[in-house]
């Protein structure tokens, strides 16, 4: 009797283009064209044979395994569930995160569940991917997700581990309410298990949680500001209707995860409070301002005593800044990688500045961060439209450094794992397939998956260049021309004099003024002013930005750079000065009189340099450029668009010699007509009241849809 022979079915046409793929060494390939393959797979003929062989790509690799769940998540058959659930045990770190992520796209697999609220105690990014998938799911899973949380918390101890489970009963509704009023009343608990716990009852509401809240509220403890919030957040109710409210203006509201957002920006250039939040300051004056507009409220954030306080104004123009309150000594949240467990306070303290600020027609996010991750869901949520401002960061990263050749498989794994680049460009390009409005950056080149979107969804989009308040820069100017010896006291520039060594004055300034944090390359610039002798000699280096007194984690690890750079004991040393973060008026005028010059201080004709290797736009090099310095710039990203090579600046490539091109930044301040030129540019185009009049055009269909 002969044995019957199975013929073994055919590789995939996805597969063997993934294997390709893989093979090619092309990581920005690799980035986009998964998406394809994904797309490929889901209309597979033979799910069960393309599941098998992609079970078997999973083993070849982090990469391979990656593009592996891309196509899994998209099969609509069982048998990819068990393969993704499967994959939450893999040895790479990424691949479980990466498993983690796509199941929230999918029905609620039982199995999982134990897996992922294991996921949930580790912090950062791997909590907010398990806690996300297990919300999408806690509508017809609640009491498995609970069960299963609390079977975690009763052998946890770890408070910041508790902390994260008592975040995910928060999103498990109803049948999680025993449990998170036990926490919550626990007077031997850790504080920031409490604080989850009341944030999550304060969603909930109900006479008995009211009740308790209040009782815990009125207690002078660590806890009553957090139980006051979590009734406040219900004592305001949904956002009403714009037009019940009165007033047929634009209400807009805006957020950045910066701490400081006030009129003067006072902690600018400190932490994650950088060109972004200086930019959404200036905004909003400029927006409320305009007389079609009714109400501006910019997001940022700060303490739990200012967010309780509530929105507030520091003008008479119809402008409020609202804060939200995250992270402690427990759980910090200092490094955008902490800030992603952070989700659930942020979508709470977005929402409860909404509620008290009143309706907004539209809420304008920016970058691939947990602010934006937590906005769009508050937002659809409440029904309010969003305008996205779309950068091509993260993809331009992986392009840039391929084009580097700084990319093999090990070199683009570790950036995935570590920047997270896989989920925030899909993030990206989520958000601009589901936003009501696009603002695009002007650039030479766009992202690839945006050339047909308009044509595909009817998307409004427009063009929008970032702006600069020219109007700070000139009234540092008239100040200067009327006081150029700085005769109000403690003002910075008397402080920037006295820091520079009697035998050093008389010298011009090379400026930087930016965030200490690594993608800004501050410690670049030292090395490369450092490590070029002439220049060390002809002039002194000052670094405006960083908290100098109680330095963030990620500001310590900049400074620690700098000195390695230039230790201290080496003669250059002297002709270093760190100023730290100032508010914007301040910068102005370090920028106008780094430019002027100052007697008996420093000469005029100074430069400004960004270090970064890539800028995405570069508001810092448009207002130095307004201020009549000349710039060095990196060539990848915004500044290429508005610098003039060797005219109004130097633009470098990430191998190019920075030192030198400071040099030839000297080399063009006498430029006859250069520092008019480049104001006038910037008029022009970049002012921020021209980009104030672009959005307006961009927001006003979001009023049609009152």
């Amino acid at each position: 009797m002969s044995e019957t022979v199975m013929t073994p079915r055919p590789t995939s046409p996805v597969v063997c283009e993934l294997r390709v793929l893989v093979r090619s060494g092309n990581y920005p390939q690799m980035l986009r064209r998964s998406t394809h393959l994904a797309d490929l797979a889901r209309w597979s003929t033979d799910a069960p044979a393309l599941i098998q062989q992609l079970t078997v790509v999973a083993d070849e690799g982090p990469i391979a395994a990656m593009i592996a769940i891309e196509c899994l998540a998209e099969i609509r058959h069982g048998d990819a569930d068990d393969v993704l659930v499967d994959l939450l045990r893999h040895q790479d770190l990424i691949v479980r995160r990466h498993a983690a992520w796509r199941l929230g796209d999918r029905k609620p697999t039982a199995r999982a569940i134990p897996e992922l609220v294991a996921m949930i105690t580790l912090g950062g990014i791997d909590t907010m991917h398990a806690n996300r998938t297990l919300a999408n799911w806690s509508e017809s899973t609640a009491h498995l997700v609970v069960r299963s949380a609390v079977e975690f918390l009763v052998n946890e101890t770890n408070p910041a581990m508790r902390a994260r489970l008592v975040d995910l009963l928060g999103v498990a509704g109803r049948c999680a309410e025993g449990v998170l009023l036990t926490v919550a009343a626990d007077l031997e608990e850790a504080v920031t298990v409490r604080a989850a716990a009341i944030g999550a009852l304060g969603e909930m509401g109900g006479n008995h949680i009211d009740a308790m809240l209040r009782e815990l509220a009125a207690i002078d403890g660590p806890v009553a500001v957090d139980s006051a919030m979590a009734l406040g957040r219900r004592a305001f109710g949904e956002l009403p209707n714009p037009e019940t409210v009165g007033g047929d203006g634009l209400r807009v509201a805006q957020l950045v995860l910066a701490e400081g957002l006030d009129g003067q920006l006072s902690l600018g250039g400190r932490g994650d409070t950088g060109g972004v939040a200086s930019l959404l300051v200036s905004l909003g004056e400029a927006l409320a301002n305009r007389p079609d507009v009714d109400h501006v409220l910019t997001i940022g954030r700060g303490s739990s005593t200012d967010a309780f306080a509530g929105p507030h104004s520091s003008s008479r123009i119809p402008l409020t800044y609202g804060t939200i309150a995250f992270g402690d000594d427990v759980r910090p949240a200092e490094t955008p990688d902490e800030i992603w467990e952070h989700i659930p306070a942020i979508r709470r303290g977005i929402r409860r500045s909404l509620r008290i600020a009143g309706p907004v027609d539209l809420l304008h996010l920016r970058m691939a961060d947990a602010g934006t991750v937590a906005g769009a869901e508050v937002a659809k949520s409440l029904g309010v439209p969003i305008c996205f401002s779309v950068a091509p960061d993260p993809h331009n990263v992986v392009e840039s450094m391929h084009s580097r050749g700084e990319l093999d498989d090990e070199a683009f794994v570790r950036l995935v794992t570590e920047s997270h680049v896989w989920f925030r460009a899909r993030l990206v390009e989520r958000l601009a397939g589901e936003a009501d409005q696009l603002a695009l950056f002007p650039r030479t080149k766009q992202i690839d998956f945006l050339e047909d979107l308009a044509s595909d969804t009817g998307q409004r989009m427009a063009v929008v260049a970032e702006g600069i308040d020219i109007s700070l820069l000139d009234r540092a100017v008239r100040d200067y021309s009327i006081d150029p010896q700085g005769a109000r006291r403690n003002d910075v520039l008397d402080e920037l004099t006295g820091l520079i060594p009697a035998e050093r004055r008389g010298l011009p300034l090379v400026l930087s003024v930016g965030r200490l944090n690594p993608v800004k390359g501050m410690d670049r610039v030292v090395s490369a002013w450092a490590s070029d002798h002439r220049l060390a000699a002809s002039c002194n280096l000052v670094i405006v930005g960083g908290s100098l007194d109680e330095p963030s984690a990620t500001e310590t690890s900049v400074l620690e750079a700098i000195d390695r750079a230039l230790p201290l004991d080496d003669p250059n040393r002297a002709g270093l000065i760190l100023l730290g973060g100032r508010p914007r008026a301040d910068v102005a005028r370090i920028l106008v009189a780094t430019s002027v010059g100052r007697t008996n201080a420093w000469s005029g004709g100074g430069v400004y340099v960004d270090g970064a290797l890539k800028e995405e736009f570069g508001l810092a090099v448009l207002e130095a450029m307004a201020a009549g310095l000349v710039v060095v710039a990196p060539s990848t990203g915004g500044p290429s668009t508005y610098v003039d090579h060797g005219d109004t600046g130097v633009l470098v490539a990430p191998e190019d010699d920075l030192g030198f091109a400071i040099r030839g930044a000297f080399g063009l301040v006498d430029r006859i007509g250069r520092a008019e030129r480049a104001r006038s540019l910037v008029e022009s185009q970049y002012s921020i009241a021209t980009m104030a009049d672009q959005l307006l055009d961009l927001y006003r269909p979001a009023m049609a849809m009152r």
